[in-house]
């Protein structure tokens, strides 16, 4: 069972609409754009295979969170580039004063083409990069990462099975597709549900992205 709330959000705004650009730097300065596209060159149901290879080694993420009263569902993460690969939150939430302790782990060995994807993707420096889950029947709670504008986590769908959505509150639902990329603003509300038997898998890149070199890329 869902919470109604949960259920409540995402019936009123799945069919919301995006504002959408052609171009990163237009998207990057429209404050009510909340997500914008690329497109990856890479295998889905290789990185796939790898992400159900260590499906014994995912852990809860944000487990302490209750908002209107529930706890977010089945969402669990690893660590690929931070301070170990079961320590998925920032940082300062392990004691540590900046990202400079953040390396490739030890993750990076056991998914080695997921790791070599995210090395080449063009970042000027790698803040936490991590592989999300949202299990069969799992949800994140309606909820904003911060006040202000953060137009800037890369969300990638390794896999992203028919009745799991991201649904943004007034700007809908993200049209995730394996080997679909976003560009995504998490200061706005947001909810993930999986209403699906399938496990969903993504990652999520923060860091210094050069999103013009992406999108020149795509453009090849």
């Amino acid at each position: 069972m869902f919470p109604d709330e949960l259920l409540d959000f995402y019936n009123k705004n799945k069919n919301c609409k995006n504002t959408n650009h052609i171009f990163f730097d237009d998207a990057y300065a429209d404050a009510t754009c909340a997500y914008y596209k690329f497109n990856f060159d890479f295998d889905p149901e290789v990185l796939l295979n790898e992400c159900k290879s260590i499906d014994h080694l995912f852990g809860s993420h944000r487990s302490g969170e209750t908002l209107s009263g529930y706890k977010h569902e089945n969402w669990q993460s690893l660590t690929l580039h931070g301070i170990d690969m079961h320590k998925t939150m920032h940082c300062d939430s392990y004691g540590y004063d900046s990202i400079e302790s953040y390396r490739w782990t030890e993750l990076c060995s056991l998914t080695p083409n997921i790791a070599a994807f995210c090395k080449s993707l063009p970042y000027s420096f790698f803040d936490r990069v991590r592989i999300m889950k949202v299990g069969p029947g799992g949800y994140i709670m309606p909820h904003s990462d911060g006040k202000q504008r953060m137009f800037g986590p890369l969300n990638i769908a390794i896999n992203n099975p028919e009745g799991c959505e991201f649904v943004f509150e007034d700007c809908g639902t993200v049209p995730f597709e394996p080997g679909k990329g976003f560009v995504v603003d998490v200061s706005k509300r947001h909810i993930v549900i999986n209403k699906s038997d399938e496990p969903r898998y993504h990652i999520i890149a923060l860091g210094g992205l050069n999103a013009n070199e992406l999108q020149q890329q795509n453009e090849l």
